[in-house]
């Protein structure tokens, strides 16, 4: 079995790029904004770039940033929603086709968990990673909370998750250094459907709204979170 045929990967298609129109989009540019601001250094990959809408808000920024993922139907629907962002499919060989210290800041966007549990060998996996980052990894992945796990049992999302402080080791090993892990989206994501379920909040969702989800996260951390961000710099 290839990595695209693992079982996580079949309740995406190219139509489900039109969730971002709805209260899904807002999320997604909000925890994009919540990357860009942690990227360093003009050149930056986005590793499984998905649709590329990250890899379009750092090109708006000025970065000059590309993304890449395995999934062709992903691509091809990111790029005919964002004709000007790089993006670019890739097959499943490791190592990368990138020159060494080729990305200011690599960023894997909910795919770190996908690169631990899908290649050969996840260990070096994430040291080819580090080779081809100059500087900084930014890193977002699910926090694998009980209403994470209770919600994917019941819509039937089958997907790996990778807790925070085992992302933590992973990249230590592979000779990065750790500079914060913060917790993100108690209750917004969950209430846009993501890609899979039907969105339970509208589009322009008063500010007031963002400001309750931030205050939880802050005072009930990892145990209300939805994702954490995790940025790392080359040791």
């Amino acid at each position: 079995m290839t990595a695209a045929e693992h079982p996580h990967y079949s309740s995406y298609d190219a139509t489900t790029v039109d969730r971002l129109d709805g209260f899904y989009g807002e999320v997604d540019r909000r925890l994009n904004e919540l990357i860009a601001d942690a990227v360093v250094g003009p050149k930056v990959l986005d590793f499984g770039c998905g649709y590329g809408s990250l890899t379009e808000l750092l090109r708006q920024k000025g970065f000059d940033a590309v993304g890449i993922d395995l999934l062709a139907s992903q691509v091809e629907a990111g790029k005919r929603r964002f004709p000007e962002a790089r993006l670019e499919v890739v097959d499943e060989t490791w190592p990368l086709p990138y020159d060494t210290d080729a990305f200011d800041t690599v960023v894997l966007r909910e795919s770190l968990h996908h690169v631990v549990t899908e290649a050969l060998s996840g260990d070096a996996a994430i040291a080819e990673l580090a080779r081809i980052t100059a500087r900084r990894l930014v890193v977002l992945e699910p926090n694998p909370s009980v209403q994470l796990k209770l919600a994917r049992t019941l819509i039937g999302h089958v997907d790996p998750t990778l807790p925070a402080p085992d992302a933590r080791r992973l990249v230590e090993a592979a000779g990065f250094r750790v500079r914060s892990v913060t917790y993100h989206t108690a209750f917004t994501l969950p209430l846009s459907g993501g890609y899979l379920t039907r969105p339970l909040l509208p589009r322009r969702t008063p500010e007031a709204v963002w400001a309750v989800d931030n205050a939880l996260v802050r005072m009930f951390g990892r145990r209300v979170a939805w994702r954490y961000l995790l940025v790392a710099d080359k040791a």
